[in-house]
């Protein structure tokens, strides 16, 4: 999948985007929110967070917001420490492409991400794509 590709899914299948661009990176709001994106792409390394190695030539993260209840169902098996960064020591490799992973720095606030999601991936990702901008209109 491209960012492109995935812009156009969430324009197509959600009302009331917003996308706040800065750095390169894309926060997908809801309405006229400017402060919890439900789901954001992220291009490149930066001073907080370069554990997924963005900087190599056409690599993205997509990160996306979960509940407690589906965050936990996929990984409640790992133990992690509370607070940000709680992945960071599981020994999870988070430059892995296309595999959906705990966000290695809001994974302990029921964030996932997946780096270069191949369109069989994204279709898992569509429903948390789904849950997350639910969870953030509900809020409105």
């Amino acid at each position: 999948m491209s960012i492109e590709e995935i812009k156009t899914h969430i324009f197509q299948n959600f009302e009331h985007v917003n996308i706040v661009e800065a750095n390169g990176d894309l926060f997908f709001m809801y309405d006229n929110n400017d402060k919890f994106p439900f789901a954001t792409i992220v291009t490149s390394d930066n001073e907080y967070d370069s554990t997924s190695n963005l900087n190599r030539e056409g690599f993205f993260r997509l990160n996306v917001g979960l509940d407690g209840e589906t965050f936990n169902s996929m990984f409640g098996g790992l133990t992690s420490e509370k607070g940000l960064e709680a992945y960071l020591n599981l020994g999870i490799d988070f430059t892995k492409e296309d595999t959906i992973l705990p966000h290695p720095t809001y994974g302990a606030m029921y964030w996932v991400c997946v780096v270069n999601p191949s369109k069989e991936t994204f279709e898992s990702v569509k429903e948390y794509l789904a849950l997350s901008y639910n969870k953030v209109a509900k809020k409105q």
